[in-house]
């Protein structure tokens, strides 16, 4: 029985150390956004989930939902992403030559850009601001590491249908 509840114990307090470290991981990574959102000047709020979508650029786009993807949509789109915690170091870049092209709802990326585009106009550029949780959270990838806030400057150039 003693061995029992010492092993209670140690779980319960590997479980704590787990969740401080999570919690000082994602203190962290909120005062960097709140800082780079200060330094930019940009005033717009998060979405309840934590993502920040700013459209960057008036747009002369209509406001037809032809202009937004949807299911199954081929999305044609260049982009830039780096990191919040050195933006000098850009992890992927999609240009206007070479555009990716994504099928919305359907490949797998990652939560906060599938969100993203979802909202996306055609031709209205925007900066996204996605943080870990919308992200790679705790896992590397590549060369982003663990709990890593992403942003990235993006534009549809185009939506395909079926």
């Amino acid at each position: 029985m003693l061995k029992k509840n010492i092993l209670v114990l140690i779980i319960f307090f590997l479980i704590s150390i787990i969740f401080s470290c999570h919690k000082n991981k994602k203190d962290a990574e909120l005062a960097m956004i709140s800082q780079y959102l200060e330094d930019h000047n940009i005033t717009e709020e998060p979405l309840a989930d934590g993502l920040y979508f700013i459209q960057t650029e008036f747009s002369t786009t209509s406001t037809d939902k032809s202009v937004y993807p949807h299911e199954g949509d081929t999305v044609i789109i260049m982009y830039q992403g780096y990191l919040l915690s050195d933006t000098n170091v850009v992890f992927d870049r999609k240009t206007i030559d070479n555009p990716a092209h994504y099928v919305y709802l359907t490949d797998k990326v990652i939560s906060g850009w599938e969100e993203s585009v979802g909202m996306m106009k055609k031709d209205a550029p925007v900066l996204l601001i996605i943080p870990s949780d919308l992200a790679y959270k705790g896992k590397q990838t590549g060369i982003i590491p663990p709990y890593s806030t992403l942003i990235f400057d993006a534009r549809i150039l185009d939506i395909k249908k079926p």
